[in-house]
Parts: C-alpha cells; structure tokens; sequence
C-alpha cells in the first residue's frame, strides 16, 4: 500500500469515532476553513496550499483557504480569534503572529490568551536577497556598501511586525549597519517590490524562485543550516552575521477553547500529511521545509520564541512605522 493509503487507513471513519468518544457524529461534518492572513503569493500561502488537499483527505470534508490579509497578518488572526472554537475555523500562521507582533503594535487579540495552538506546519529557510543594479554580490560586500551608506538601502517585508521585518532588523543590528524598512501587504507585493527596483533588498523565501533563475541576487539565507534549493550560499549564522533570534515558522491554530478532540483529530491528521512526498516537493523551490510539532512542544516553542522577539525588539530598536 503506497503512502497515500496508508494515510487514509490510519485515519479510518471507526477509529476516529471511537476517539471522538460517545455516539455523536464526529469532527468534521462539513467544510474546514483555514484562514491565510496573508495575500495569495507569500510565504504563509506557500505553506496552506500544499497540504490543502491531502488534509481534506484525511478529515474526509473539504478543506478551503481564505486569504485574509492586512495590518501585518492581524486582520486575519483576529477573525480566527474572534471565531467560535467548534474547529471549522483555523488559522495558518507565520512565526510573528504569536511572538513578534505582540512587543510591536496593539492587537485585536492576545496571542497567548485567544488561540489553541494546534501543530507546527514548516520551517523557513528564507534568502537574503539583492536587487541586481546594486553593486553587491556577498553579504560582505553588502556591509561594507551599507555602512559607507547609511540609511540608503530599502528592505522591503511582508508587513509591520512580521517575520521578515525582523530578521532585516536584527541582520543590521548584528552587523552595524542601518536599512530602511519598507512594509508591504505580504510577502508577494514585497517581492514584487523588489523585482521591480522599488526596495534594495529582501528577507523572505518568496525570493528563492527569482534568485534559482539570476533575476536578482542572492547573499545569504536564515535557516539554522544551508538551503537544498541554494546549497551554495553561506547562512547568516554560520558567517556570525545574525543576533538571537527564533527561527521562522508556520504553525495551525484555532481558537482558544478549541475542543481537545477536535485538536487531537488534527494533529493526528497532520502529521503523515506533512510526511508525504509532494508536500516537501512542493514547498522546497520556496524555501520552505515540512515540520511536524504538536502538544506541548509547540506550545513552548511559542512562548520561548515570543520571549526571545521581545529581547530582540528591545534591543535593536525595531518599532511599526
């Protein structure tokens, strides 16, 4: 029996009532809505799609995506905040919507109070990347070219408080260097922005494509080690070029009081999900890697990583603009 099968066997209609408990019918029984707080295109989108449809398999209901985005994601997490916890309503989120956006701006919800942390989905190893008409083709040249000009160089980013503001940020603070942040409505229009020549610079894994086919250049990545899809560029920690700093990933929430069975049902859905084949095939052109993480596990990753965004921000002076 080939993967797909096997996943579908596991995840039985007997067996999931059994778990469920008591004669009810089970979870789900009609369409699961994941909310993307993001525009089509970026990263956190990259990440929903790929496991959309082999997910509506394992729930056996249709699962659809609603791309939400605006305010730096928090639109979106708000909705599903404000949701009711029945598990039809969840939320696909990057790294900053638990742990950086809250030491930034006022929210319309409290990250740690309002959600039900439910799995960690992926990994990203984003690429720091470079218009080609600036005269930079290192991360050392792109130093040394940026303390001889202050404040010159744009980064574009997928939003006020995100991910990719930050590691720009705590990148120039490493270094001794200033840059410009430019924020956009998500990774897409930010690296759309970059193509075009609007920014200098880009900290997102939307840029692996573009960078794997010379449109612009690429200087380094972000990951803890060096990307498949661009082995040849040096990583930002192995050059000593980036300060503490959590690393960037996406995670599936519902809302707070999500009813434990229902998490159970997805966590035990996810995670041969994120094993298939064709999900990390599908992710790994931009920059993204498949990672399961459940229970209390994720649920500390959050809250260290949400303590160590607010070091960071406190240290290298990052605010929303």
């Amino acid at each position: 029996m080939n993967r797909r099968g096997i996943l579908l066997g596991a995840l039985a209609a007997p067996a999931i009532a059994r778990a469920q408990g008591g004669p009810s019918a089970p979870w789900p029984q009609r369409t699961v809505t994941l909310i993307v707080p993001y525009p089509p295109g970026g990263s956190t989108d990259n990440v929903s799609r790929p496991i959309q449809q082999p997910l509506g398999a394992a729930l056996g209901q249709s699962v659809v995506l609603e791309n939400r985005g605006g305010a730096g994601g928090s639109i979106g997490a708000a909705a599903v905040a404000q949701a009711r916890p029945d598990g039809y309503t969840l939320l696909v989120f990057p790294t900053a919507i638990m742990t950086i956006s809250p030491h930034l701006m006022r929210l319309p919800y409290d990250p740690q109070r309002d959600f039900t942390p439910i799995a960690m989905l992926a990994i990203s190893e984003a690429v720091v990347a470079m218009h080609p008409s600036v005269p930079v083709r290192s991360i050392q040249d792109l130093v040394a070219y940026a303390k001889e000009r202050p404040g010159r160089l744009r980064f574009s980013s997928a939003g006020n408080g995100t991910i990719t503001q930050m590691i720009g940020e705590i990148f120039a603070h490493s270094v001794g260097i200033r840059l410009e942040h430019v924020p956009y409505r998500g990774s897409a229009p930010a690296h759309t922005a970059l193509l075009a020549g609007e920014v200098e610079l880009q900290f997102d894994p939307v840029a692996t494509p573009s960078v794997k086919d010379g449109r612009i250049i690429g200087l380094a990545t972000t990951g803890e080690r060096r990307s498949a899809e661009l082995p040849n560029l040096p990583t930002l920690r192995e050059l000593g070029m980036y300060g503490e700093g959590g690393q960037a990933f996406f995670g599936l929430a519902g809302p707070a009081g999500l009813p434990p069975e229902i998490t159970a049902r997805l966590v035990a859905a996810l995670e041969p999900v994120l094993a298939l084949p064709e999900v990390a095939r599908a992710m790994a052109p931009v920059g993204l890697r498949p990672s399961f993480e459940a229970g209390e596990t994720f649920a500390r990753r959050i809250a260290q990583d949400r303590a160590i965004f607010a070091e960071a921000v406190r240290r290298t002076g990052a605010r929303v603009e």
